[in-house]
């Protein structure tokens, strides 16, 4: 399954292990890579098509001799790294233990196509910055049957290999696209015969109250802001989850789950 493709141009740059350096969706040049010996594992073991080299140091070849041969076999090119290679590709500062990759850029679907298609119910995500939130969300959504999920480009982080390994696979079985105007997205939507629902804490339909028998379109917000006001203008129902506890929130990956296993139950109850 063909997801990434090999980096044109100046890219972002996420070092796992390091803070990200997304700030509100914002991207930054330089190449994306993960380093350290059990990162850069669990990436190949997700999703070994995303690399497009792998930079063993030299030494180490045997050690890493099974994560060479699966990079080679997904098409990724291995490099032998002299001296201070490794440590001009990840950072003088960091602890690579001799391995380190680079990362091809995520192969996003068309977002008419998605549309085209017509997934139902299909998320919109606009305002999630952490890769890890972003990663725990696809899991949530696929977990709850979802095929399609459109990203925000920005105000949202892309698919990272922190939100791959976040997503514990889940990004393989989805279409994920991403939209530029956010407002316009949810008219072309609504054109489209999409009723959107804004999930917000403060919302005026209760979830359990929401019409599910409609072709649905979910939007859902940042962690500390929620959904923007012109969602919310744009949106047909502005729609919370009842709390019963003390605090007046979920995280926006939990409250994506709650509100998608919902609307499923519903459906499969009435179907």
């Amino acid at each position: 399954m063909k997801n990434f493709r090999d980096r044109r141009g100046s890219q972002e740059r996420e070092r796992h292990g390091a803070p990200s350096q997304y700030r509100g969706g914002q991207e930054h040049s330089g190449p994306e890579v993960v380093f350290g010996v059990e990162p850069v594992r669990e990436l190949i073991a997700a999703a070994p098509n995303s690399i497009e080299a792998l930079h063993v140091r030299a030494g180490e070849e045997r050690r890493f001799a099974a994560e060479m041969e699966r990079v080679r076999a997904a098409g990724g090119r291995v490099a032998i790294a002299r001296d201070g290679e490794i440590e001009r590709i990840a950072g003088r500062d960091v602890r690579h233990q001799g391995i380190v990759a680079t990362v091809r850029d995520y192969h996003y679907a068309d977002l008419d196509e998605v549309v085209a298609a017509a997934p139902d119910p299909l998320v919109l995500v606009d305002g999630v910055t952490d890769p890890r939130n972003l990663g725990a969300l696809l899991r949530s959504a696929e977990g709850a049957g979802i095929t399609a999920v459109v990203l925000a480009r920005d105000r949202t982080v892309r698919i990272t290999p922190a939100a791959v390994k976040s997503s514990a696979g889940a990004w393989v079985h989805l279409k994920i696209a991403r939209c530029g105007n956010v407002a316009r997205t949810l008219e072309m939507l609504k054109e489209a015969g999409y009723w959107v629902v804004a999930l917000a804490p403060g919302g005026d339909v209760s979830l359990y109250d929401l019409d599910t028998s409609r072709k649905l379109a979910i939007v859902v917000g940042s962690e500390g802001e929620g959904v923007r006001p012109i969602v919310r203008k744009n949106a047909d129902f502005v729609v919370s989850i009842p709390m019963r506890g003390k605090v007046d929130s979920l995280n926006v990956s939990v409250a994506t789950a709650v509100a998608l296993f919902e609307i499923g139950r519903k459906r499969s109850a009435s179907a």
